[in-house]
């Protein structure tokens, strides 16, 4: 019984040791992954694991039978598995071109920097009310969709000059290195092309695009620029830290969005390990190209992210649009900048602000109300029957296009003004 025992323990103590390697070779894969940046497409850390994981076997070599020897050499191998598989490719670094739209055109915003502009000016001069309708679209790394080009297009039959453009390294627009997608250079980018508007702005803002416009918005010479304000579907205030109760955290509204399971397809490439990686690393990192990682996110892989930001069994929209460049780099860098970024207090403005929410959004509704505390909200609304996007059907279109016509105009809203400062907490309440 004792012989039994102890070579149970000797068993164990060999397995153990044999793991203790294992996780020694990755830890050197890593590490070197890290302080070289991912050097090589990854390799440096490669041959770093290899060279452990040989003199790991090299020394038991030397101190054991040939039979451990052999056995050890099989451990190491199937250590360095894993992480050759790191190396795969998970698409090509070569994209594929866009289809020609004569209607772009691409604007410089700084040394090196260019983002793609789709300009709409009145339909005629007669109708023209000498206000340009900027919008500036939600992600960050995501793009104007087509669907929003055609109707933010048709504010252009109410007299106003409308441009859209998409940001910096997604989309149309060039990309640039991963170390310049930032949340400031992105104002800088939006300051720059209200600068060449050169005109009074209607200043539309959607999800991280309303964070986007509340830091551009800091800074005087935007507060001249701009006359009107639209919140759509707001995202998270610029440095704002939130609380863990559910309003700031999760989904309060009670009218369920369009998510809906991955399919095994979608799932497995949302969560590669060498995007997960590559996302793991600093900006500066030299392991996955960012157009690998674009070419990635197919559009089945879009299509499913954006699935929630319509309502449930509404997503006409979502089946028709062509997805475009969706840049992960862009997303990950600029959203962690903007969460350390200043929180502004806009109170004191004297442009109006528009808040409008889509009835089944996924975003956690506190999140929105947090804006009250950030600006003086002159108006808003609650847009039934969409979700996160709210001119995501033709109702949601014609509701949205109204109630930011008839505010410009200083007339009464389509919708009942809701949620307001003195009952936000009840809206959230009542999971509205």
């Amino acid at each position: 019984m004792r012989i039994g025992i102890k070579g149970i323990f000797q068993k164990l103590v060999r397995a153990l040791g044999g793991l203790l390697r294992i996780l020694a070779v990755w830890l050197a894969f890593f590490v070197a992954m890290w302080t070289s940046r991912g050097a090589g497409g990854g390799y440096v850390a490669l041959g770093c694991a290899i060279v452990l994981a040989g003199a790991l076997w090299w020394r038991g070599w030397r101190q054991r039978s040939r039979g451990a020897s052999v056995r050890r050499a099989v451990v190491m191998s199937l250590a360095l598995v894993p992480l050759g598989y790191l190396m795969i490719p998970l698409a090509s670094s070569v994209l594929p071109s866009l289809p020609a739209d004569a209607t772009v055109q691409l604007w410089p915003t700084g040394p090196d920097r260019k983002v793609a502009v789709y300009r709409y000016p009145p339909a005629d001069a007669a109708s023209a009310n000498g206000l340009a309708l900027v919008f500036v679209h939600g992600g960050p790394g995501a793009y104007v969709r087509d669907f929003e080009r055609r109707f933010f297009a048709e504010f252009a039959r109410d007299g106003f000059d409308v441009v859209l453009y998409d940001q910096f390294g997604s989309g149309r627009s060039p990309l640039g290195d991963a170390r310049t997608y930032t949340h400031q250079n992105n104002v800088n980018d939006l300051v720059a092309v209200l600068e060449r508007v050169n005109k009074p702005v209607v200043l539309v803002g959607q999800s991280y695009g309303a964070t986007l416009v509340t830091s551009a918005l800091m800074r005087a010479e935007v507060r001249d620029r701009v006359k009107y304000v639209v919140l759509t579907e707001p995202g998270k205030i610029p440095g704002a830290a939130f609380s863990s109760s559910p309003m700031m955290a999760e989904k309060t509204t009670r009218a369920p969005d369009g998510a809906r399971p991955p399919s095994a397809a979608v799932l497995t490439r949302l969560m590669a390990p060498r995007a997960l990686l590559a996302l793991a690393l600093p900006a500066d990192q030299r392991y996955v190209s960012q157009e690998e990682l674009i070419n990635h996110y197919t559009p089945d892989v879009q299509r499913a992210l954006v699935a929630n930001a319509f309502c449930k069994g509404d997503t006409g929209l979502l089946e028709a649009f062509e997805p475009e460049r969706f840049n992960l780099l862009a997303n990950f860098g600029i959203s962690r900048e903007a969460h350390g970024s200043p929180t502004p207090d806009l109170t004191g403005m004297s442009s109006p602000v528009l808040l409008l929410l889509g009835e089944c959004s996924y975003i956690p509704r506190g999140r929105a109300m947090e804006y009250f505390d950030v600006y003086r909200i002159a108006r808003s609304h609650l847009i039934p029957g969409v979700g996160h996007i709210p001119w995501g059907n033709e109702r949601g279109q014609r509701l949205t296009r109204e109630a930011i016509v008839r505010f410009v105009a200083q007339q009464p809203g389509p919708l009942p003004d809701e949620p307001t400062a003195s009952e936000r907490n009840a809206f959230v309440s009542a999971g509205r």
